[in-house]
């Protein structure tokens, strides 16, 4: 009779892991991808589009009142469901293609996940300094200067993810109106819901759990 019994816990504890910076053709392209996607990400917002009169003008917007997808020069409704099957289908075996040509292109490179990540770590440089600048400080113990550091990397960590949390609602609504109405706690408290929800998840996941 085989023994079941396990012991040890089933999920290993954290290790904290200190990466040092790398600089390279590849680390540069990497640089630049990061730019790129996160420039789309937070401005793509506040372009616009003229589509006539009666018509939102922003490129790119959900509109769930309407019932409406917009997508610069194209509009979608509930019942063209099937354009975003066919999207998500493509850019699934997009994917799968790209993965089995180029190996880990996507994790590596343009995986949300990724970016974020990458974003955390260069705070986390440019604060505390590079892997031995880390390693020293934790060792040492806390003084007022490293809680300093340790404050203000959180700080902007948090800065970062709530800006994440901010620009996925603005997709939702028309941005400059929403984010005048955030500015003056007189948007609708589902807005405010949902950037707490992004915040946090955004804050957790690339600032303590990117190893895990």
């Amino acid at each position: 009779m085989t023994d079941t019994n396990i012991e040890g816990p089933l999920y290993a504890a954290r290790k904290k892991v200190y990466p040092q910076a790398v600089h390279g053709r590849f680390r540069r392209i990497k640089w630049a991808l990061l730019a790129i996607t996160l420039s789309i990400y937070y401005f793509t917002p506040f372009l616009r589009w003229n589509r006539g009169p009666g018509l939102p003008d922003q490129a790119v917007l959900i509109d769930l009142p309407a019932r409406r997808f917009y997508f610069f020069f194209i509009e979608l409704w509930p019942q063209e469901v099937y354009y975003f099957t066919g999207l998500l289908i493509i850019a699934a075996l997009v994917l799968f293609l790209m993965n089995a040509l180029a190996g880990r292109v996507w994790c590596g490179y343009l995986c949300p996940q990724t970016v974020w990540t990458d974003l955390f770590y260069a705070v986390e440089r440019l604060v505390e300094g590079d892997r031995r600048d880390r390693i020293a400080k934790d060792r040492h113990g806390l003084t007022m200067r490293r809680v300093g550091e340790i404050a203000l990397k959180h700080f902007i960590w948090l800065m970062i993810a709530w800006w994440t949390g901010g620009a996925w609602v603005l997709y939702f609504a028309d941005a400059p109106t929403l984010v005048k109405e955030l500015v003056t706690f007189q948007a609708p408290m589902v807005a405010y819901v949902w950037i707490g929800i992004l915040t946090f998840t955004t804050y957790t996941l690339a600032g303590f759990m990117r190893e895990q």
